[in-house]
């Protein structure tokens, strides 16, 4: 989540820097709504990819825990090695 926070962060940066003025008077306030209003869409595109990417993120930690457990569970060795702790202990 806290990188999610930090590409957001650069995105909505980007798009402020984008905005600035030029003290001059270059620009046309046209061209300062169309860089607001391309601010915008990037930072909710981004919005979007983050939410996506923390999905992907969640439900590959829940496969790796489904994995682990699995071979934890299947570990012959450790059960062999806990039945000899077991034995250990009741001498």
């Amino acid at each position: 989540m806290r990188l999610s926070g930090i590409i957001l962060t650069f995105f909505l940066g980007l798009g402020l820097v984008s905005c600035n003025q030029d003290n001059r008077g270059t620009r046309q306030p046209a061209d300062a709504r169309q860089a607001g209003r391309d601010a915008y869409h990037a930072a909710q595109q981004a919005k979007r990819d983050l939410k996506k990417a923390e999905h992907d993120i969640e439900r590959a930690g829940k496969n790796f825990r489904e994995g682990w457990n699995e071979a934890k569970s299947n570990d012959k060795n450790r059960h062999d090695r806990d039945d000899r702790d077991r034995q250990d202990k009741d001498k």
